[in-house]
């Protein structure tokens, strides 16, 4: 009872702290000064951020389901003797599938940083307050999944959308998985973007809208490249076993590492 209390208490002190940095300051000073005047440092943060995200257990999931039925028609290509092609296939398909969930991640990122644009209540910046006091509560909930198994809230898929994951996940054609990609990215927001929003919030503040869109850039090639690596790697049924064995195994421990970073990102985003 005494640890519920403690990490309770803990809990509500991050929400106080981040409803005051919020709405208790005219205008977010530090994080958008150290942005602009650390750019390299910047970009490594972004890149970082978008490569943790990169590796939460929904992306993974779904590309492993997606390379999956994949590797039926390449093992099959492979028999017939055409090694090379079959190679070629795989990333002419799983790379229309990455560029689908590039593009949708690029777009609503584009989309917020568009918003953040506007100035309401005065020069508050209070699209990125907002955001930023979102992403540490979802950062929160993160954390508190793999604390407490049993909490009825959880970021997860909702259960229709895996229909349309698995669906989706099957089709095997270059313009199909670019749709795919695309459908399956939308499917894996509620559980995946936290990180996300807590970065949109991050660099929404920021003068210059080049230098907000190359941040956006970086975090977005950052966030496919570990599906690149897994389309690299993962060419075999015995290969996507281990794989997917290693996901469950790390599963929990990557979602409690991602929630303290979004946190992190959160509260920053508000300072």
């Amino acid at each position: 009872m005494s640890r519920w209390l403690l990490r309770g208490l803990l809990a509500a002190l991050v929400l106080i702290g981040g409803g005051y940095l919020a709405l208790g300051q005219p205008r977010p000073d530090f994080s958008t000064a150290w942005l602009e005047a650390h750019p390299l440092l910047a970009f490594l943060l972004a890149g970082t951020a978008g490569f943790a995200d990169g590796l939460n257990p929904c992306a993974i999931a779904t590309l492993l389901l997606f390379m999956g039925a994949l590797t039926v028609v390449v093992e099959r290509a492979s028999r017939s003797g055409n090694v090379l092609g079959a190679r070629a296939y795989v990333w002419s398909v799983a790379g229309a599938y990455i560029l689908g969930i590039f593009l949708l991640y690029f777009t609503l990122g584009a989309g917020f940083v568009e918003v953040t644009s506007l100035r309401v209540f005065g020069n508050t910046h209070v699209f990125t307050r907002i955001a930023g006091l979102i992403a540490v509560v979802l950062g929160l909930v993160m954390i508190a999944e793999v604390l407490y198994p049993g909490i009825p809230v959880k970021l997860s898929m909702p259960a229709g959308l895996h229909r349309v994951a698995r669906r989706w996940g099957r089709r095997t054609t270059a313009g199909a998985a670019l749709v795919g990609g695309v459908l399956i990215g939308v499917c894996t927001i509620p559980c995946g973007g936290a990180m996300y929003l807590a970065v949109a919030a991050l660099i929404g503040g920021v003068s210059s809208k080049l230098y907000a869109y190359s941040l956006l850039l970086v975090y977005n090639l950052a966030f496919v490249l570990p599906l690149v690596l897994l389309v690299a790697v993962g060419s075999s049924r015995s290969v996507l076993r281990e794989l997917g064995r290693l996901h469950i195994v790390y599963r929990s421990r990557l979602k409690l590492g991602l929630g303290a970073f979004v946190v992190l990102v959160g509260l920053f985003a508000l300072w």
